[in-house]
């Protein structure tokens, strides 16, 4: 386990182009293609969406796991002119998170919002982002795949004894955080894959099976937070799209050949939802 900045692990700091949960997440849901075209060492030309996109939960993430040193505010209401520009292209350059002043009271009310509706739990997520490290990066090896991952906290003991690590995951969202509305959206943004292979990553090299947890809190107030983790069949199907993940890089780092879609025509079946949705209308007219 290592504490290295965002920018070098980004960058992929491994002997070889390795795999991180994200190119998973493109061989799972997209395509190989868009796995070589987002990864740094394979395409040079690869740009970080997120370099330069910022909102509230960006701020409220750099926060809450690594305190307000994380962040630098600007005193300034926009960044239109050229010195609020440098300071927060500056503070890029660092791998700090730019904040207008304007902002910084709500960010402090979503982190303070958070920190205390997570004491409210009595299952052990009253402990997460509070004992341990932030933003640990964990390097391995699986047969000849190079593998990464960046852990947004990792608690190597749950309330003080040591039945196992615990990985905790925070996420902010515009909509909404509900249990069930944010699930719905969590396995076809590949979510559950992420806590499998961070699972998989430490698994790997500490023997141990850890617990995983989202923190997933709206951005909005009252800034409303719901815990969220995976049960067993969860865990089993994301640890099947895992494996497939590492046979399709595998192949395509072999291969050197990196598809997109088919080479077919794809016939769209019914969803069972549309077809009801129908007959309800029908049925109303």
């Amino acid at each position: 386990m290592y504490d290295i900045p965002a920018t070098a692990y980004h960058a992929d700091p491994c002997p070889e182009p390795s795999l991180s949960s994200s190119i998973c997440k493109m061989l799972c849901l997209d395509s190989a293609a868009h796995a070589w075209y987002a990864h740094p060492r394979l395409n040079p030309a690869a740009i970080e969406d997120d370099a330069e996109k910022f909102d509230i939960g960006t701020a409220a993430h750099a926060l809450l796991l690594e305190g307000k040193r994380a962040l630098v505010i600007i005193d300034a209401k926009d960044y239109r002119t050229n010195d609020a520009k440098l300071q927060r292209d500056a503070a890029y350059e660092v791998g700090l998170t730019p904040l207008l002043a304007a902002r910084w009271a709500d960010v402090q009310a979503m982190v303070m919002s958070a920190r205390g509706q997570l004491a409210e739990f009595t299952d052990g997520s009253e402990h997460m982002f509070l004992d341990g490290q932030p933003e640990r990066t964990l390097v391995w090896v699986e047969d000849d795949v190079w593998c990464r991952a960046r852990l947004d906290w990792l608690r190597p003991q749950q309330n003080g004894v040591r039945i196992g690590p615990a990985i905790d995951d925070y996420k902010t969202t515009g909509a909404t955080a509900s249990p069930d509305g944010w699930t719905r959206t969590m396995f076809f943004a590949g979510l559950d894959l992420q806590a499998a292979w961070y699972r998989r990553g430490l698994r790997a090299l500490t023997g141990h099976e850890a617990t995983f947890r989202f923190a997933v809190q709206e951005t909005y107030p009252p800034y409303a937070l719901s815990v969220i983790s995976l049960n067993p069949d969860a865990l089993l199907l994301a640890e099947k799209k895992c494996l497939y993940a590492l046979e399709h890089w595998r192949e395509a780092m072999r291969t050197k050949r990196w598809p997109g879609y088919p080479r077919r025509t794809c016939y769209a079946t019914l969803p069972p939802i549309h077809e009801a949705w129908w007959l309800e209308k029908e049925l109303e007219s």
